[in-house]
């Protein structure tokens, strides 16, 4: 499945390079809620892991981050990316389901976006993202709303983690179903204490340019963002 993923991302590479930025979802409802809970990023070193096309490196290094580096495990999108922020930020291919090329309490902020609803094991991600980050360091990342999940998919049972298909652009991609439960477990057990969550809602301009949609995101979320703290404790691997 992984495989096929990474094949089927590369064939999207184009996509989120060339339209993903003025996609209502992205550019009208997803990036400024995530743009705001990011908050200040000046003087810091920082990750976006799932770094897609670039849009969010361009961003931290426009913002004045010390230090950028992303990571992405589709060489097409590594690709675009560079292509996008050149030699501004350390981009390289990386599988968030292994163990990540990262110094220990390196990072004073990791980014995320629509990223780890695609990995396999939460909880060994997350416990990367603790081994990487410095004590007190953030970690923000969005990912599919677990509620919209379930009602979109109209899933039998809510609690049960499961894997599920989509299309982006009439590509399949493969992506899990967590409820919150898991997720705030999976976030509690590798040291992380959750500082603010957003159920994001769409900006005018999203109504400008699809309404259709607004009209069912005013009402019900699609996506959630959290942002979290990693606690000032000695890490220690859970793997």
């Amino acid at each position: 499945m992984e495989k096929k993923l990474k094949i089927n991302y590369n064939k999207l590479a184009s996509h989120y390079e060339n339209d993903v930025d003025t996609k209502s979802f992205n550019a009208y409802y997803e990036r400024p809620a995530m743009i705001k809970t990011i908050g200040n990023v000046k003087g810091l070193k920082v990750l976006d892991a799932g770094c897609g096309a670039g849009y969010y490196l361009e961003w931290l290094i426009k913002n004045k981050a010390e230090k950028v580096a992303g990571i992405d495990f589709s060489n097409k999108m590594i690709d675009a990316a560079k292509k996008r922020v050149g030699n501004k930020a350390t981009i390289i291919e990386a599988n968030l389901n292994k163990k990540l090329p990262f110094k220990n309490e390196y990072f004073d902020l990791i980014i995320s976006s629509l990223t780890l609803h695609y990995v396999k094991n939460l909880s060994f991600t997350l416990n990367e993202f603790s081994r990487i980050l410095k004590k007190g360091g953030r970690l923000v990342f969005s990912i599919h709303h677990p509620i919209m999940t379930y009602l979109y998919f109209s899933l039998d049972n809510y609690f049960e983690e499961v894997l599920l298909e989509d299309y982006i652009n009439k590509v399949p991609v493969y992506f899990y179903h967590r409820s919150f439960n898991d997720i705030f477990d999976a976030l509690n057990k590798n040291h992380f204490l959750v500082e603010k969550v957003v159920e994001p809602k769409p900006t005018k301009k999203f109504l400008e340019v699809d309404k259709k949609n607004y009209i069912k995101l005013i009402k019900k979320p699609h996506f959630i963002i959290i942002k979290s703290i990693r606690k000032n404790v000695k890490f220690y691997n859970n793997y």
